[in-house]
């Protein structure tokens, strides 16, 4: 049992230190503004869950351009079942970050969103 347990937080660590790596370089990537046009509400993951707020809300966005349509996800905070089913709403726009060479690699920054969104959002 303890083999399975050490698996895990070292699967854990290497997940996080990719995401670092790719939050690190995005920071650097030009930003652009996206619309949300998908939310669903989810269990929330494992790394951000509290017994109190087990739900996430899961938004899906597009932007255009030169011309072609790209997309990605973001990922809110942990919140209660009725945050996150009111909050999950309307098309607001959202400023995010894409990968020059892969426009489809997005990502989103607590940061770049401080208040245009009706909800705090897990940066990545």
């Amino acid at each position: 049992m303890a083999s399975i347990f050490l698996i895990e937080a070292i699967s854990r660590r290497i997940r996080r230190r990719k995401r670092e790596k790719k939050l690190h370089f995005a920071t650097q990537w030009p930003n652009t503004q996206a619309e949300i046009n998908h939310w669903k509400v989810l269990n929330a993951e494992q790394e951000v869950a509290t017994t109190g707020a087990p739900y996430q809300i899961e938004a899906g966005f597009h932007f255009k351009l030169d011309g072609e349509y790209y997309g990605g996800y973001l990922r809110s905070i942990a919140l209660t079942h009725h945050e996150a089913e009111s909050k999950a709403t309307g098309s607001p726009r959202v400023n995010i970050r894409y990968n020059p060479t892969n426009p489809d690699e997005t990502v989103v920054f607590a940061e770049d969103n401080p208040d245009n969104l009706p909800f705090r959002i897990i940066s990545g």
